[in-house]
């Protein structure tokens, strides 16, 4: 049986989107009136639920009281003639609604899909989420919380995203690479500076990324194979407990102690996957080596992390092929991503990695948004993010496509349900 009341989920929806349109206020789709509290808010169907209108998002909007007395079950279109024809036969000229652009049938303009955006607000958005972030790749527009435009406007307006991006100032350096200029570029860039670190494969150094490199030359695994292999240089060997035990016991020597942060190759000591593999934690490492041992908050922060990502993908698409083939050559250890993030998709979302192996959610923003909702309005308290699934609510990874942080929509109704209920 179809329900003709608009979910929780939806009415917030609806009044984000308003106050989006309306600078910060709520106001009446039909007349434009400004509606100070919840209480004025009339959550109506476009196309009248008596007619087989749904309960949805894209048919609901606000209304004020008088309109939506007024509009009862007439189509929106039908109302708004029919109003305008009172006022002009009354002599007024001073209605104007909010949704005045055209007057063609419902039934039409749901047949087709909308596609009203011109490239001038099109652009607007575009520089605008660039000046905030610096670039823009194509997962971005699949990310909900970035607010932006379905990305087959990209398309429509520029053909391609290396062609936006141009257009928008920024350089995209992998038109260029191919076998040949990649080998001579890391060449010329060895010759200059006697050595090169996987840290200094950046946009900045005009050098291609690592995913770069290993896409055109599928014959090397790692950095350290392309150091040795391609530009033959001198790489440690392979470590073993005991060079890992003396490289630490040397750096604290000189440093007084190891933090996580401080395990990279230009230490001379061996990352946080090799140390986790022959000791089993930082803390461990630390005792062996006569460091002192560091609290949680000493570890290696996001920031770290961030830029480890953005040297890794440089210029090139988020995308990887699996969780195993991305930690063989990324920097940090899969023990670290999960203690800052709680899993690797988690961490995926976060820096919007697309995982080609991963599956795909079972939920929609709005299946989450409702159990979300169902769950704060019962009222039970924010459950632990492992908890999730076995408490029947989508996962943290699951919220994280639709949400920057998983707790946000749990923050949000229950800021919505203790307001109604004042």
């Amino acid at each position: 049986m179809s329900n003709r009341d608009f979910s929780d989920s939806v009415k917030l929806s609806t009044i984000t989107e308003n106050l989006r349109k309306n600078s910060g206020e709520i106001r009446c789709a039909i007349c434009g009136a400004k509606l100070s509290s919840i209480n004025e808010c009339h959550f109506d169907h476009i196309f009248p639920f008596a007619k087989g209108g749904k309960s949805t998002l894209d048919n609901c909007q606000i209304l004020c009281i008088s309109c939506n007395l007024k509009k009862n079950d007439k189509e929106l279109e039908d109302f708004l003639l029919e109003e305008k024809a009172k006022q002009f036969f009354a002599g007024e000229t001073g209605f104007v609604p909010v949704q005045e652009s055209s007057v063609e049938s419902f039934s039409e303009s749901a047949e087709r899909p909308q596609d009203s955006m011109s490239k001038e607000v099109f652009d607007q958005i575009i520089l605008s989420f660039i000046s905030r972030k610096g670039d823009i790749h194509k997962v971005d527009f699949g990310r909900e919380y970035n607010h932006l435009p379905s990305v087959h406007y990209v398309k429509k307006y520029y053909g391609d995203l290396r062609t936006l991006k141009k257009a928008f100032g920024i350089e995209d350096l992998s038109a260029n690479w191919n076998r040949e200029t990649i080998k001579s570029t890391l060449e010329t860039y060895v010759e200059q500076y006697g050595d090169i670190l996987q840290k200094d494969l950046t946009k900045k150094n005009k050098l291609p990324s690592l995913p770069c490199i290993l896409n055109y030359f599928p014959e090397y695994k790692s950095f350290t194979d392309i150091k040795q292999n391609m530009l033959g240089l001198d790489v440690r060997s392979h470590w073993d407990y005991q060079s890992v035990l003396q490289a630490g016991k040397d750096y604290v020597i000189k440093h007084g102690k190891i933090t996580e942060s401080s395990l990279r190759a230009e230490n001379n000591l061996p990352t946080s996957k090799v140390v986790y593999n022959y000791f089993g934690s930082l803390s461990c490492y630390q005792q062996a080596v006569g460091s002192q041992i560091t609290q949680k908050n000493d570890f290696i922060s996001e920031s770290e992390i961030e830029n480890a990502v953005n040297q890794y993908f440089g210029d090139d698409e988020r995308e990887v092929d699996s969780m195993k083939q991305f930690f063989e050559s990324f920097q940090y250890s899969p023990s670290t991503i999960h203690k800052r993030f709680g899993s690797f998709p988690a961490f995926c979302q976060k820096y919007n990695i697309v995982v080609k192996q991963s599956k795909k959610a079972k939920y929609s923003k709005q299946e989450v948004d409702d159990a979300v909702a169902e769950w704060i309005k019962s009222g039970k308290e924010i459950p632990a993010a492992k908890e999730l699934s076995k408490l029947g609510l989508p996962s943290m990874s699951v919220i994280l496509k639709y949400y920057e942080d998983w707790k946000e929509p749990f923050v949000l109704y229950r800021k919505l349900y203790d307001k109604l209920n004042k």
